[in-house]
């Protein structure tokens, strides 16, 4: 008598249609991502497929369907909202189509952007999803040889679907709420290595505003390579003890601006009546800080929503815009006010 145990019958298509109480073709359509199966029939493949212990053979199904069903995102960073809030809305969306969700990391350097996007090429992504419009020249060329759904977030680009904001305006608009509190003397905290064309475009915003009103942004006052919260409270004190001091500091996210303000309440500073500060995209955390914090309100959910919702289009060969242009709101709170009556 033989001792092996006899293999387990594999669960069939057939097997999980009957389990569910649909047909095959919507078993089938399900388990390839299409979104035009009704959310009921869904659920119940999935609870049978679950329940019968249905495993896709992903090899198989591949060199089938062409497709892996997977999707494919690089990003700068994960270490802040700003990211891993559009992302998590995104892979919840492409999960509920049955795609998984590949992610890298380019920590804002576009050689590594470029090695990790021909990494998740290598893995057959379906689709992928990118961050600004500046990228290493030969990625695009990648993209476009092999035909690949893209989608390009944060910076609207005319020439690539995109979803995206005017960083330039969005500057703007902080600057001329500074301007309209009575501030003369500005400075800013940012990190902009190459890639970041969103925080570029908001230092040329800044110099706009301040230059329509008769102003300029001091060199000095300018720090360009703040990425953390301790960073920024390093860049503060520089700020503070440099020869001409900010009564109006404007960080390029909700972070930098924590950070500017431990180093101005480490120097007795008294937020807003001897310094204003200002952060950008309303982190969680933002109205709850000691002082709550003058930022611009990007909708970062939406922008993973709308990119999931144009690649699962393009991959169902359904219509999808090309170009979406969302608008921060300058939501404004206490960290803001006017400028001290006598200079410090």
């Amino acid at each position: 008598m033989s001792d092996k145990f006899p293999a387990p019958a594999r669960v069939s298509l057939e097997d999980v249609a009957h389990h569910a109480g649909v047909s095959t073709a919507t078993v089938s359509r399900v388990l390839n991502g299409s979104t035009s199966v009704k959310a009921a029939s869904r659920q119940a493949v999935e609870r049978a497929c679950e329940e019968l212990g249905y495993v896709i053979n992903r090899a198989a199904r591949t060199l089938a369907s062409r497709r892996s069903m997977t999707i494919g995102a690089v990003v700068p960073t994960l270490a802040t909202e700003t990211f891993s809030r559009p992302l998590a809305a995104f892979q919840q969306k492409i999960h509920q189509s049955g795609y998984t969700l590949l992610l890298a990391n380019s920590d804002f350097d576009p050689d590594t952007e470029l090695k990790e996007v021909n990494k998740l090429i290598e893995y057959g992504i379906d689709a992928l999803m990118l961050v600004g419009n500046s990228h290493h020249p030969r990625l695009r060329e990648r993209i476009n040889q092999l035909g690949i759904p893209c989608i390009q977030t944060f910076s609207v680009d005319a020439g690539h679907p995109s979803i995206g904001y005017d960083n330039e305006q969005a500057a703007a608009e902080i600057t001329s709420h500074l301007l309209g509190l009575g501030h003369k003397q500005f400075a800013v905290i940012v990190g902009t290595p190459p890639s970041n064309d969103r925080v570029s475009d908001r230092i040329t915003g800044t110099r706009e505003a301040l230059s329509a009103a008769g102003l300029m942004l001091a060199e000095e006052n300018l720090i360009n390579s703040a990425f953390t919260m301790n960073d920024a409270r390093q860049a503060m004190f520089r700020l503070l003890d440099g020869p001409v001091p900010p009564t109006a500091v404007i960080c390029g996210n909700d972070l930098l601006a924590f950070g500017a303000m431990r180093a101005a309440a480490e120097r007795y500073l008294r937020i807003p009546n001897d310094i204003s500060i200002t952060g950008f995209n309303d982190y969680e955390y933002a109205e709850h800080l000691e002082h709550p914090l003058t930022t611009m309100r990007v909708e970062l959910d939406q922008i993973g929503l709308l990119a999931a919702d144009y690649l699962l289009a393009t991959l169902n060969d359904q219509p999808a815009p090309r170009q979406t242009l969302l608008k921060p709101e300058l939501i404004v709170r206490g960290s803001t006010g006017s400028p001290p009556r006598q200079p410090r």
